[in-house]
């Protein structure tokens, strides 16, 4: 690991929010980086054309891409999987993912928000300028996908990486979505099984995505309950600000607002 090299790029923020626990926050998609005396890791990464962000996170809090010791994948969606794919390719950085999300990373199967959600659903308020804004960041791979990942272990376990996060499985969102509790640091990442803001939805705070998003509305519903058996105390969602308190409070919250659509 090296010094960091100072002042970050426009459209990105990156806060220390748990002890070595940092989040790298943008208008499109969050990622989270531990950086400890045991290693790098890093949870979910943006999309592939936020590549220079990604490695502009990594050194805002000291390392260098070739420091990453592994990249857990909350879901293989193109915003969370674009820095993988990269590090994978560059750097042979070994990515952990749940069995059921395999599918969806080898892109077998896509689940996941398609050009005809967008059209049919494009009359809403901001899906049209959100897909506009993001089909630069995809570099005209909306398929990206990953051939080689490490199964996540199958049981609410700790994962055998750098800051030995725990897993809660979230699915809902995708047949695969988890969530990694960094319960020594008091942080939870919650990728997208709740938001706290969405350039596609009008509310704030803790929320489902819409359902344009979602694989199975209903499962992603039930599938939060899973969260409260967290006690880290801030919650940081893959998209939004993070939320500071219980995780039962703020799965109490997603689910009282529901999705905007």
């Amino acid at each position: 690991m090296g010094e960091s090299k100072g002042q970050l790029p426009r459209g990105i923020r990156v806060d220390r929010i748990g002890e070595h626990v940092h989040l790298a926050h943008t208008p499109h998609v969050n990622w989270l980086l531990y950086a400890g005396p045991d290693g790098v890791t890093l949870v979910d990464s943006g999309y592939l054309g936020q590549r220079d962000l990604l490695v502009a996170s990594l050194d805002a809090v000291g390392c260098r891409p070739d420091d990453v010791d592994a990249v857990l994948v909350t879901h293989a969606h193109a915003d969370h999987l674009g820095g993988a794919a990269w590090l994978a390719d560059t750097f042979g950085t070994p990515v952990h993912a749940d069995a059921a999300e395999l599918p969806n990373l080898h892109r077998d199967v896509l689940e996941q928000v398609g050009p005809g959600d967008v059209v049919g659903n494009a009359w809403r308020p901001g899906v049209l300028s959100w897909a506009l804004a993001i089909t630069p960041l995809l570099r005209g791979r909306a398929d990206l996908g990953i051939e080689r990942a490490t199964v996540l272990p199958e049981l609410d376990e700790v994962v055998d990486v750098p800051g030995r996060p725990r897993v809660l499985r979230v699915a809902g969102h995708t047949s695969g979505h988890v969530a990694f509790d960094f319960a020594d640091a008091g942080v939870l990442a919650a990728g997208d099984a709740l938001v706290t803001r969405h350039r596609t939805s009008p509310k704030a705070g803790p929320q489902l995505l819409p359902t344009m998003f979602q694989f199975d509305t209903d499962w992603a519903r039930e599938s939060l309950e899973l969260l409260r058996a967290s006690e880290s105390r801030t919650l940081v969602p893959g998209h939004g600000e993070p939320w500071v308190g219980p995780a039962s409070a703020a799965v109490d919250a997603a689910l009282a607002a529901g999705a905007a659509w």
